[in-house]
């Protein structure tokens, strides 16, 4: 520290300053002022350090996810974590600009594509399990689920029968049919379902199927997943898509399946 702060003159002329002595050279206003530009430049000062600060950690965090190993990718995401701070908090201040740098670092030529998927995967699947609450939250109807046809499919007759057949067992079912990507995640980030099955007929919708369990995910990761329709006949391709839970054809082992949720997270 410079030897001013250690002045003790130095120090009692300020003070006497501030106070209005030395013939009162500075009045009032004056001390109004500078009292102002001293806080206004300390706290700009701390803004720019913040700035700083949270951008190394954001580029630090986007290294770690691509070029990391999956220890060093999840201490990077939980040193920015804050279990006070809601999903949203947690999208908008980190994993947004964690996701921006990835893409900086891919564009100019800093990353792999293959590293660059790796990041996204790491992303996704942090967010999936971050803060799944043990407890699903209390809703008015205790059995309660979102049933939707995968966009592009054109099988309805097996979704329809089985919304009709849990609707039968007490079930409050959402059924969506006919509506886009865009149309079905803006239902997702308003519902309060916490079981979504969804159905389609062939392994022709497994791309559309793969983009609705990620913008499910990322609208509500604690979301419970259900596959069904010709498309679980071969389970493996659907259990690989990650955020998928259970796949079934059946439609008794589905019920069950959904009936074994609400008991293991009552309502």
């Amino acid at each position: 520290m410079s030897a001013e702060y250690d002045d003790p003159n130095a120090i009692s002329a300020i003070a006497e300053t501030l106070a209005g002595g030395r013939q009162g050279l500075v009045n009032r206003e004056h001390v109004t002022e500078l009292a102002t530009e001293v806080l206004r430049q300390v706290a700009r000062r701390a803004v720019d350090l913040r700035r700083a600060k949270d951008q190394l950690a954001v580029l630090s965090t986007a290294i770690a996810l691509t070029q990391g190993s999956a220890e060093e990718a999840t201490a990077a995401l939980e040193s920015l974590d804050d279990p006070l701070n809601g999903l949203d908090w947690f999208l908008a201040e980190r994993l947004g600009p964690i996701a921006k740098e990835i893409g900086v670092l891919w564009n100019t030529d800093k990353i792999s594509f293959l590293e660059a998927t790796v990041g996204a995967s790491r992303i996704y699947s942090y967010l999936r399990y971050r803060r799944r609450p043990p407890l699903m939250p209390d809703r008015s109807v205790r059995k309660s689920a979102t049933f939707a046809l995968v966009p592009g499919d054109m099988h309805t007759l097996g979704i329809s029968a089985a919304t009709d057949v849990f609707r039968a067992r007490g079930w409050d079912i959402t059924l969506l049919i006919g509506q886009s990507h865009d149309e079905l995640n803006a239902h997702f980030e308003a519902s309060e379902d916490l079981l979504f099955g969804f159905s389609a007929g062939s392994d022709h919708s497994l791309a559309a199927l793969g983009r609705l369990v990620v913008a499910l995910t990322v609208a509500r990761p604690a979301a419970h997943v259900l596959v069904s329709g010709q498309i679980a006949a071969e389970p493996g391709a659907i259990l690989a898509l990650p955020g998928v839970d259970f796949c079934e054809t059946d439609m008794e082992a589905a019920c069950r399946w959904f009936e074994a949720q609400v008991l293991a997270y009552p309502g």
